[in-house]
C-alpha cells in the first residue's frame, strides 16, 4: 500500500520548514521525492528518506483530524524558487504544498500569482469517512451523514498534481509565463497578501473561501489588480477556518451554524444572511450556472469574435468540453443579436458576455455557461467552468484565448480609453436606467446598452434638434440649439418631447444631471443649475471658474465630469459639487461630442465616430 500523510502547513517560506505526517502498512525507511510541479518535471527536487510507521486514525471524528506525530521534518532550501511542489513516493502524490515568497521579496519574480486552493479538496475528501458533501459521507451516503467542518490535517486534502493548478503550471511555463504561489490559507492570513501583485489566477474549482479571503481579492481587484478566473463554481461558498487554520468549517445553512455574526455565515455567498453573490466580483456565478451534463460534453459558442480576446481564433465555437459545472451572468439576447447582462446577483453591468452555452437540457442542475471580461479598475476575466484546465492543450480555442488573456491582463491594464464601438454619428450622449442614449446629427435618438464590445443602436424615436442631453430618476432631458429644455420618458418607441422651460444664459453648450439637480455650461463657461423638475423655474449661477471650451457634461456620484473643444477631460474640484468652485484635468477626451456615465464607467462619443469607455472606479485625481 502507498504511503499516506499530510503536511502541517499549506505553505512555507524557502529556508522554512515544514513537518510531514506519515503513516504505511508496511513501516520502514522509505526513500521520498519532494519535487517541484514544472517543466521539466524534477528540475528542481531533493531526496529525503523518512522512517514510516504505521499511524491509526483516531477512534472518535477523525475527519476532524487524524492528529499524527510528525514522521520527518524538511527543510527546504533557501535557494528553491516559488511553486507548488509534492512529496512522491515511486511518482504518484502523497502530497502537495506551497513555496511562497519571503514577504520582501513577493512581486520580485513576477507580478502573477496563482492562488492552489486547498479548501476545495479538503471539502470533498472524506478521509475518515466524512466530507462537506453527504454523497461519500458515513453511515449512510446523504444529507444527513455529512460533516460540517473536516480537517486539513487528513490524506488527501491537498490538491493533485496533475489536475487544476498542476495543469495550468506546466502550460504556463511551456508558454514562458513566470508566477508566484499562495496557498488558501495565505490569502486567508496574511494581510495584503496580494499589495505587490498586478494579477491574481485562479484555476480548476476553486469553490471554498473565506470571508478574508473575498475581502482581500476585492480590495486587489478595486486597487487595480486583474484577475484571471480560469474556474468554475468559483467562490461559491463560504467556509470559517479554525483551529489555527486546520479546520474547515462549513454548516451549509444559517440556522444550523453557531455564528451568529452573518457576515461570518457558512452558507452559498449568494444566499442570506451573507447575500454577497460572487457575480460582484466574478461577474459570474452558480446561480445562473449549471451542473452535470451529459459527456462528450457542450461547446461555448463565441458571441463577439471581434473582440481581443479571441484574437487568431478560428471558428466560432470552442470544442464540446464542458460536462461538469458552470458559472454564468443572467444575460438576455437583444432583438439586435447581442447578449447583455441584467445586473442581476450583483453582475456589473460593464461585464461583456463573451461566449455563452445554453445548459438548460443537463440534467444535474440546469443553467448557462458564460465566459465574460469586466472591469473596476482592475479587468477580470472568468472562462465560467471547471473543465477549462482539461482541454487547455488541446482545445486550440481555449489555448489561443487562455494565452490573449494572459498576453493581456498579466500586468496592470494601462488607465486609458478603450474603444467599444461606433457612435452612430452622433452629438450628444446621456445614460439613464442602465442604458446610454445618443442623439444624431440627423436629428434622431437611440440607444444601447454598456456592452464593451462593436453592437448595434436601437432607434427609439426623433432627437428633437439635440445640443445636450442628460438622465435623472424617469426623464431624459434635452437642451434644443433655441435653448429650450425638453423632457421625455425613455421608451423604447418614439414619443413626444415636452417643453419644461429655457435653459439659462447665453446658448447651452452641456448639460448634465445629479443629486436631483440639472446642470448646464453656456457658451461663456458658465455653470448653471435648477431643480429637475417638469416644469423648471429660475436658474442659479454658480461660483464658478468659467471655461469656454467645454462642450459636454455628465456626472459621477456628485461629481461633474466634463469635456472640453480642445480635448481636455475635466472634473469639479471637491468631493462634491456645491463645494466645488473650479474645473480640474483629469485626462484627455479624445475629442468627445457627448459623456455619459454608467455605474463607475465613463462612455465618451467622439468626433471621429466611435465609442469609448473609461474606467473611473479608482480615480485619484485631483
Amino acid at each position: 500500500m502507498a504511503i499516506s500523510g499530510y503536511p502541517s502547513i499549506t505553505s512555507v517560506e524557502p529556508g522554512g520548514t515544514i513537518d510531514f505526517h506519515l503513516s504505511d502498512d508496511s513501516p520502514g525507511p522509505r526513500i521520498l521525492l519532494v519535487e517541484r510541479i514544472g517543466i521539466p518535471a524534477n528540475a528542481v527536487s531533493q531526496s529525503i528518506t523518512a522512517n514510516v510507521r504505521t499511524q491509526p486514525r483516531p477512534a472518535i471524528n477523525p475527519w476532524e483530524g487524524f492528529g499524527w506525530s510528525a514522521t520527518t521534518s524538511f527543510k527546504v532550501p533557501p535557494t528553491w524558487p516559488t511553486g507548488l511542489y509534492r512529496l512522491a513516493d515511486g511518482g504518484v502524490d502523497v502530497f502537495t504544498f506551497v513555496v511562497r515568497p519571503e514577504q520582501e521579496q513577493r512581486g520580485a519574480r513576477s507580478k502573477v500569482v496563482l492562488h492552489v486552493s486547498f479548501l476545495r479538496p479538503a471539502a470533498y475528501n472524506n478521509a475518515g469517512d466524512k466530507s462537506l458533501y453527504g454523497f461519500n459521507s458515513l453511515p449512510g451516503r446523504n444529507e444527513e451523514s455529512r460533516a460540517f467542518q473536516v480537517s486539513l490535517d487528513r490524506p488527501g486534502s491537498s490538491p493533485r498534481s496533475d489536475e487544476g493548478e498542476g495543469t495550468l503550471i506546466r502550460w504556463l511555463e511551456t508558454e514562458g509565463v513566470d508566477i508566484e504561489y499562495c496557498s488558501s490559507v495565505d490569502l486567508h492570513t496574511i494581510p495584503n497578501l496580494l499589495a505587490k501583485y498586478e494579477c491574481l489566477i485562479l484555476a480548476g474549482h476553486d469553490e471554498y473561501w473565506t470571508k478574508q479571503m473575498r475581502d482581500e481579492a476585492e480590495r486587489f481587484v478595486g486597487n487595480g489588480g486583474n484577475m484571471i478566473v480560469l474556474s468554475g463554481n468559483t467562490c461559491y461558498r463560504a467556509v470559517r477556518l479554525e483551529r489555527d487554520n486546520r479546520l474547515v468549517v462549513f454548516h451549509k445553512y444559517a440556522g444550523s451554524d453557531p455564528n451568529l455574526n452573518n457576515d461570518e455565515a457558512t452558507v452559498a455567498w449568494a444566499e442570506p444572511p451573507l447575500n454577497r453573490p460572487q457575480n460582484s466580483l466574478l461577474g459570474v456565478g452558480f446561480t445562473e450556472g449549471a451542473y452535470g451534463g451529459p459527456l462528450p460534453g457542450t461547446p461555448y459558442t463565441i458571441r463577439f469574435p471581434r473582440h481581443w480576446v479571441f484574437a487568431g481564433v478560428q471558428g466560432g465555437t470552442t470544442s464540446p468540453f464542458m460536462h461538469y459545472e458552470t458559472d454564468a451572468a443572467c444575460y438576455v439576447d437583444d432583438p439586435e443579436g447581442y447578449p447583455r447582462v441584467t445586473g442581476a446577483e450583483n453582475t456589473p453591468l460593464n461585464f461583456t458576455v463573451l461566449a455563452a452555452a445554453d445548459l438548460r437540457f443537463w440534467g444535474g442542475k440546469p443553467g448557462r455557461a458564460t465566459m465574460g471580461i469586466y472591469s473596476r479598475n482592475g479587468t477580470v476575466f472568468n472562462a465560467g467552468t471547471t473543465d477549462w484546465m482539461e482541454v487547455l492543450g488541446s482545445d486550440p480555442a481555449v489555448k489561443q484565448i487562455t494565452r490573449n488573456v494572459f498576453n493581456r491582463l498579466k500586468q496592470r491594464v494601462p488607465w486609458d480609453w478603450e474603444d467599444i464601438g461606433h457612435a452612430n454619428q452622433g452629438c450628444a450622449l446621456a445614460s439613464l436606467q442602465g442604458k446610454l442614449f445618443i442623439s444624431t446629427t440627423d436629428n434622431k435618438l437611440w440607444r444601447r446598452y454598456p456592452v464593451g464590445a462593436e453592437i448595434t443602436w436601437r432607434q427609439i424615436g426623433h432627437a428633437n434638434d439635440v445640443v445636450a442631453m442628460a438622465g435623472i430618476e424617469d426623464l431624459l432631458f434635452c437642451v434644443t440649439r433655441d435653448n429650450s429644455l425638453w423632457y421625455r420618458a425613455p421608451v423604447e418607441v418614439d414619443t413626444e418631447w415636452t417643453f419644461a422651460g429655457k435653459a439659462p444664459g447665453t446658448a447651452t453648450k452641456a448639460l448634465a444631471a445629479a443629486g436631483g439637480m440639472l446642470y448646464t455650461v453656456d457658451t461663456l463657461g458658465t455653470l448653471w443649475r435648477t431643480p429637475a423638475k417638469r416644469t423648471v423655474g429660475s436658474w442659479s449661477d454658480m461660483p464658478f471658474a468659467t471655461d469656454p471650451t467645454i462642450n459636454a457634461m455628465t456626472s459621477y456620484s456628485d461629481i461633474l465630469i466634463a469635456s472640453t473643444a480642445d480635448n481636455r477631460l475635466l472634473r469639479s474640484n471637491r468631493d462634491f459639487i456645491s463645494e466645488s468652485n473650479a474645473w480640474t484635468q483629469i485626462h484627455h477626451c479624445d475629442f468627445s461630442v457627448g459623456l455619459a456615465v454608467v455605474d463607475w464607467m465613463l462612455y465618451v462619443a467622439t468626433k471621429a465616430n466611435r465609442l469609448w469607455k473609461l474606467d473611473l472606479y479608482g480615480l485619484r485625481r485631483p
